[in-house]
């Protein structure tokens, strides 16, 4: 590993020397790393940078002043940039934070690490129990939003177990600086974050008392009066019995050969994560017991046949499967799945017509759903191409992809009339069409349009006054598409379009329109 690493230093240290270049290092915590970039990165004199952000404020002092002084924290000025050296490097340190400087002065230096517990102490209760439960996350580790807000909601954190009241939380706790914003999607919004390095020993001081957070991993003692925990996971009949009133199951990091029994004696557990891939349908146990499970997840499983009991959970909030097919509902008197929101994917099993008016009529009863992801996955039978007229998706549909549907006809004209869709991808072998046609007035909410492997896509047209709140436009590969409607440059909400492989001719259009940067146009891959 060490000659491989060398050999890497040595082939990036030649590349870069007849290149000009910006390299941007995020989150430095120590101050080796500017060693090593000194030792991988040329000086060549052609105007290069180097972009370094630093959260631990104490490693500006390993700097020096043009005097050779070493830099006080008090010197770093925080209207304009202060001229610095690193064993000869020149640099330029600029303070900018959420924060005052001092006051991060304050808490990087003054501040003893009691005394940071006590400022995380003095959050409001509900933000309090939603920051310690971080506590559960290794370090380092980007954590899912989504995934975050289930658990949180699970745990019964969020007052009305709404997703929009946990992005709340999380935006607040962001702003305090208790956690880090990490990758956003492609609309804007927040995907990842992390916890700040300095808030990780903050962390470990939850007190072992707080039940709902347990780690094995950790040794929160020493010597003798150490108490360390150990569960086999393997071992169900201890789990049931230590964990009656268990609300979250994780064993996603668990390959499992069959379901294990037992599971279903959790009867408050919200949350349950299985990592079963040989699952193929759900046991009648689960769908009769866990009715008070808000998410179901099982990532690797692909489940080609559910019973009508399934839609007696009325509290499921989020589906999570490698597929999943939906069982026809069996009725008037049965539950409609009312807080069902995410779906992900929904297999269209569609052998016949009647099959998809069934499905349809399925689908409509799901009130709540804002995402759903129709595909039809490689281990999953191979169905026939479906009629996407025929069905009704639900209005209060958000966010919805397709992939391997091969619609049979454009998809466009059903799809413009969901009113609050703002995210919709059309991906691999989801329509293999020439021409996608968008009426007036059509997708009056949309801000993100992906369409993903349209390899025959020709033309594609736009009505007046379609896509008004189009922000991000995606289009890869578009090896036949000669133009894009003109309709689409009036769109002043368009801030991002990225297109791949364009046609000659369009790529030249998209170089020369003289609103590009303001479209926020890049043709990939770079250099063509």
């Amino acid at each position: 590993m060490d000659k491989n690493y060398e050999m890497k230093k040595i082939i990036l240290h030649e590349y870069l020397m007849t290149k000009r270049y910006l390299n941007v290092i995020d989150d430095v915590w120590n101050i080796e790393v500017c060693d090593i970039i000194r030792e991988i990165l040329p000086d060549n004199q052609n105007r290069s940078r180097v972009l370094i952000t630093l959260t631990e404020i104490k490693m500006v002092t390993s700097f020096q002043l043009e005097d050779r002084e070493n830099i006080r924290l008090d010197l770093v000025p925080t209207g304009g940039p202060l001229r610095a050296t690193y064993k000869g490097w020149p640099f330029l340190i600029l303070y900018h934070g959420s924060i005052s400087f001092e006051e991060n002065i304050e808490e990087a230096v003054e501040i003893p690490l009691v005394f940071r517990y006590f400022k995380c102490c003095s959050l409001p209760f509900c933000l309090k129990l939603c920051f310690l439960y971080l506590s559960v996350f290794p370090a380092h580790l980007e954590i899912s939003n989504r995934q975050l807000y289930q658990l949180w909601i699970a745990e019964g954190f969020i007052p009305d177990n709404s997703e929009a009241t946990a992005e709340n939380y999380l935006e607040q706790l962001i702003k305090g600086g208790f956690v880090e914003a990490k990758k956003r999607k492609a609309g804007g919004t927040i995907n990842t974050c992390s916890i700040p390095g300095c808030w990780r020993p903050v962390l470990l001081l939850v007190p072992p008392e707080v039940e709902f957070i347990f780690s094995p991993s950790i040794d929160r003692g020493s010597g003798k009066n150490a108490k360390r925990r150990h569960i086999d996971p393997i071992d169900w009949e201890k789990i049931y019995g230590m964990f009656k009133l268990l609300r979250v199951l994780d064993l996603g990091s668990l390959v499992l050969i069959q379901y294990p029994s037992g599971i279903e004696n959790l009867f408050l557990l919200r949350y349950l994560k299985l990592n079963i891939p040989s699952l193929k349908s759900l046991p009648s146990s689960l769908l009769s017991n866990l009715l008070n499970l808000y998410t179901l997840d099982m990532p690797f499983s692909y489940i080609d046949h559910t019973t009508s009991k399934f839609w007696k959970m009325n509290k499921l909030r989020h589906l999570n499967f490698g597929s999943i097919t939906l069982p026809v509902h069996p009725g008037k008197y049965c539950g409609s799945l009312e807080n069902l929101n995410f779906i992900s994917p929904l297999h269209p099993c569609c052998y016949l017509s009647y099959d998809q008016s069934l499905l349809s009529k399925s689908l409509c009863r799901l009130s709540c759903l804002e995402s759903l992801k129709l595909a039809n996955e490689s281990k999953m039978p191979r169905l026939s191409k479906i009629v996407l007229a025929e069905y009704l998706f639900p209005h209060s549909l958000t966010h919805l992809s397709f992939s391997n549907t091969d619609l049979m006809d454009d998809p466009m004209p059903t799809l413009e009339k969901l009113p609050l869709l703002q995210v919709l991808k059309l991906k691999q072998n989801s329509y293999s069409g020439r021409k996608l046609t968008c009426g007036s007035d059509g997708f009056p909410n949309l801000k993100v349009l992906h369409l993903k492997s349209m390899l025959w896509l020709g033309e594609w047209t736009m009505g007046i006054g379609a896509m008004p709140k189009l922000e991000c436009l995606i289009i890869n590969p578009c090896a036949y598409l000669k133009k894009m409607p003109e309709q689409l440059w009036g769109i002043k909400s368009l801030n991002k379009f990225d297109c791949w492989w364009p046609q000659p001719e369009l790529r030249q259009k998209l170089r020369e329109f003289e609103d590009k940067e303001q479209c926020g146009i890049q043709l990939y891959p770079c250099g063509i």
